[in-house]
């Protein structure tokens, strides 16, 4: 079957298996932003952005279990010869991870719902230059975290093949275990360094990028668009941890939701920028 060019191939499943059609997109949206928000629908629902963050979210999270577990497996210190919050403190990461595992559904719509919001504040945030529809600025949002998390999960990914390839080195060799978790260690923290920083990159990129083209903005006005919105989330999910750190569970949520009522009310009001920018003059 034929495969719309004009269409995105996995707003266009019809014509193509969802693998393949997830695959074209992920490699579009990482090196070339412009032609996949260009074909992406700003309107009819939030089903397909949904699913392709929770695909990748998914993946990322069934990954890193294993990734952990094989780590520990590989460096974990003999619980005898350490002090007990030093051994906890080392189990941490499997425990959490095998946590969400087993918790995925409700992980996965928490993990939904929270995406929603914030890219609900990045709409409000970019609506005075020009974001008219709050589904487009969702999709625009959802389709850049997913790409966002794909150098995170690939990190992960290879930190689990070069434990868990360390750890059965070491089941013939026990002497080998010191500079195989070397190795680990060293994978991990090089490459979900480069990861965050990717991250980073392609977030600001499919943006800015995204509220361009699919709002068919001006250079300036799609930049303002796409920085403000992240300047809004970025604070709204800073004032939260701040405010959790600050006053505890409780006190910090109602303190965040304050925090989040008020960058939303702002951003609605358009006081983030001059409206000139908006209407290109």
């Amino acid at each position: 079957m034929d495969v719309n060019q004009d269409t995105l191939s996995w707003e266009n499943l019809g014509a193509q298996r969802p693998a393949q059609a997830f695959r074209r997109c992920m490699w579009e949206l990482l090196v070339s932003p412009r032609s996949f928000f260009g074909k992406m629908a700003t309107s009819g629902g939030l089903h397909e952005p949904l699913t392709f963050f929770a695909v990748v979210l998914m993946a990322g999270l069934l990954v890193a279990f294993p990734a952990a577990l094989s780590y520990f497996g590989l460096s974990a210190p003999d619980p005898e010869s350490v002090q007990i919050t030093v051994y906890n403190a080392q189990t941490l990461p499997p425990k959490v991870a095998g946590l969400l595992v087993v918790l995925l559904p409700l992980v996965l719509l928490l993990g939904g719902a929270a995406m929603v919001a914030l890219g609900t504040l990045y709409h409000l945030a970019g609506k005075p230059f020009g974001a008219r529809s709050w589904e487009g600025s969702v999709s625009v949002w959802l389709y850049s975290a997913g790409a966002a998390l794909a150098p995170l999960a690939l990190a992960l990914a290879a930190t689990f093949v070069v434990s868990l390839a360390g750890y059965l080195i070491c089941l013939p060799w026990p002497g080998a275990r010191e500079g195989a978790a070397a190795v680990a260690r060293g994978t991990w923290q090089v490459l979900s360094g480069a990861g965050l920083l990717a991250a980073i990159v392609l977030m600001i990129v499919d943006t800015v990028t995204g509220s361009t083209r699919a709002f068919h903005l001006d250079r300036r006005a799609g930049i303002a668009a796409g920085v403000c919105g992240l300047v809004v989330v970025v604070a709204a999910i800073g004032g939260t941890i701040w405010s959790v750190r600050s006053w505890g569970l409780r006190g910090g949520l109602v303190a965040a939701a304050v925090w989040v009522a008020l960058m939303a009310a702002l951003a609605l009001a358009g006081t983030w920028g001059p409206r000139r920018i908006r209407e290109g003059q």
